[in-house]
């Protein structure tokens, strides 16, 4: 899944990331092309979503600290996909065996429409297109399902995607709704008075059977995030489960088919190795990680598991080299894992053809990761209220040199004997690289001891 909401991938970055996919059996791509960021597909009876939805103030720095659009300034960055656009990018993908499945993100997540159209809120408020900012705006992102008007807009949505797009799903979202404007929004209460709905859950289900319909009268058929579970699920939704497996295990149970999309294994936007050298994100993902995980539990039907997705959102992805990054090598990893046997995998010899990749990768000028290189630190507690570090990596096989006299270590450096250290009297900062047959293979990293004692004491001995 490519998130070309948050920020803009054009027309030749998608067919080149299919080309990139293809490679290595990747048979559907999910275009996230809705959010509060920006709205990307454009809709012919519906102008306002490409001419304002699409657009927004333009913010550099990182997400979620961006300052608000200010009154009256200018909105350059975005942009979106014709409709043209889009039946070029899905001939290109089908003459290579892949499926693009759209997604439009209701009623959540919906702020580049309602900042569109600021009649489909409950409030009805004017909103920019949100850059990147926290505050109360983000709340009052989710469409007013007591309002008729959302249906019609919808459908005029639908009605164009179900002609662009073959693919028999389409995505609707459904999931991190605010249900707090619902809950005292005199047309959402008349509704829920209306349909005999006990709650604000049985009311966005509601709207998600209201969907379903709405596409299956198209000829498709809906899925949605695991949210879609509350209140009750459509008769035939498709459940695409990321919070965890609880969400698919509970729809399989119930004869629905799944997707297993479990974000500590398969979100391609988090950290995948120490923190301190890699762009900030948010949560950690590594990629043994990826390659440990199964997507099909014990307790279900496995014929009902349709399969698993990597999700690339882009929150704090700017640019297509960065989403190339995120994605390689962990998307090597899963490619892995949903196309082989489990009783098949070996570690040691997937990292060995993980690299063979590499030489491909460079020739080809693709951007990937090489953190399973970088150290792991592992910082443990002694009964003195000191603590011992202990070094490992991903890949087997490396040395670890560090140095605790702020220089820079290499393999002259002491050598990591597999013995937690300790810092000596007053040091205050660890160096760290990794070298193989004598030569560097990892980034240097410089963790100071306060940022090690600061991960104990926050549970987090792993980062």
């Amino acid at each position: 899944m490519l998130d070309v909401s948050r920020h803009f991938f054009t027309k030749q970055e998608v067919l080149r990331y299919i080309d990139e996919m293809v490679r290595y059996k990747y048979n559907t791509l999910h275009l996230h092309l809705s959010d509060d960021q920006g709205w990307r597909i454009e809709i012919k009876s519906l102008p306002q979503l490409t001419q304002h939805g699409a657009w927004r103030v333009s913010r550099t720095g990182r997400w979620g600290e961006f300052l608000p659009s200010l009154a009256g300034e200018p909105t350059p960055y975005g942009g979106f996909y014709t409709q043209d656009d889009m039946r070029e990018i899905i001939r290109y993908a089908q003459d290579r065996n892949v499926t693009i499945l759209p997604e439009i993100d209701v009623p959540a997540h919906s702020l580049a429409l309602i900042s569109s159209y600021n009649s489909l809120s409950c409030t009805q408020l004017p909103y920019s297109v949100n850059p990147g900012s926290r505050g109360p705006v983000r709340e009052d992102n989710a469409l007013c399902i007591g309002n008729d008007t959302v249906f019609t807009v919808l459908d005029k949505i639908f009605s164009e995607l179900a002609t662009i797009f073959p693919c028999e799903y389409i995505h609707i979202g459904g999931d991190e709704a605010y249900k707090g404007f619902w809950a005292t929004c005199p047309k959402c209460q008349r509704r829920m008075a209306d349909e005999h709905l006990k709650n604000v859950d049985e009311l966005q289900s509601y709207f998600v059977k209201r969907m379903e319909k709405m596409l299956n009268s198209k000829g498709k058929k809906l899925i949605g995030w695991d949210e879609i579970l509350e209140g009750g699920l459509a008769p035939e939704a498709t459940v695409m489960s990321w919070r965890g497996m609880s969400g698919g295990v509970t729809a399989a149970r119930m004869g629905h088919k799944v997707v297993m999309t479990p974000w500590d294994f398969t979100y391609l936007d988090l950290y995948q190795g120490e923190n301190t050298v890699e762009p900030p994100t948010y949560g950690i993902c590594r990629l043994r990680d990826s390659y440990n995980y199964d997507p099909v539990p014990d307790s279900v039907d496995e014929k009902l598991i349709l399969g698993g997705q990597g999700n690339l959102w882009t929150e704090s992805v700017p640019a297509f080299r960065q989403a190339e990054y995120m994605t390689w090598p962990r998307a090597l990893a899963l490619s892995e894992v949903y196309w082989s046997p489990k009783a098949a995998r070996n570690w040691d010899d997937f990292t060995r053809r993980m690299e063979e990749e590499f030489h491909y990768f460079d020739a080809a000028g693709i951007k990937y990761a090489r953190s399973s290189f970088n150290v792991i630190f592992t910082p443990k507690r002694t009964p003195d209220r000191d603590f011992t570090v202990d070094m490992t990596t991903e890949v087997s096989g490396l040395d670890i040199y560090y140095t605790f006299d702020n220089t820079n270590p290499d393999n002259y450096s002491t050598r990591y004997s597999g013995t937690p250290v300790r810092f000596p009297l007053g040091a205050a900062q660890l160096n760290v690289i990794t070298y193989r047959n004598g030569h560097p293979i990892g980034q240097q990293v410089n963790i100071r001891k306060d940022e090690l004692s600061r991960r104990i004491d926050q549970g987090r001995h792993v980062y």
